[in-house]
């Protein structure tokens, strides 16, 4: 039984070309010209299922200290309400507050 080789003629093609990304970035400047596609969307705060979020005890942290809602809920299908799927909430309850090391302050 012998070994498959790849070929030395299969190459990766690279990523912008493929996803045609920098197409896509001008077509959302042109789309939304006056928005600012640097800045960071805030956090989603709303809760998704806001009468089993106020009795939840699942939670979790990102590594900048915020905590979020862990709550698993059954979300049914608009068209078929025999059609579900499980979701998470994700929502943040409690932002981080900013700790400043003695090497971060300026003197």
């Amino acid at each position: 039984m012998g070994r498959h080789r790849l070929s030395n003629r299969v190459a990766l093609e690279p990523i912008g070309e493929s996803f045609k990304i920098d197409e896509l970035k001008e077509r959302l400047k042109k789309r939304f010209p006056n928005h600012n596609f640097n800045v960071p969307a805030p956090p989603d705060t709303k809760c998704k299922s806001p009468y089993l979020c106020k009795t939840n005890d699942i939670k979790y942290r990102d590594s900048d200290g915020n905590e979020y809602c862990g709550l698993r809920f059954k979300q049914t299908d608009e068209n078929n309400h025999y059609i579900w799927e499980w979701k998470v909430c994700h929502a943040m309850i409690h932002q981080a507050k900013p700790v400043f090391k003695q090497d971060d302050i300026p003197f």
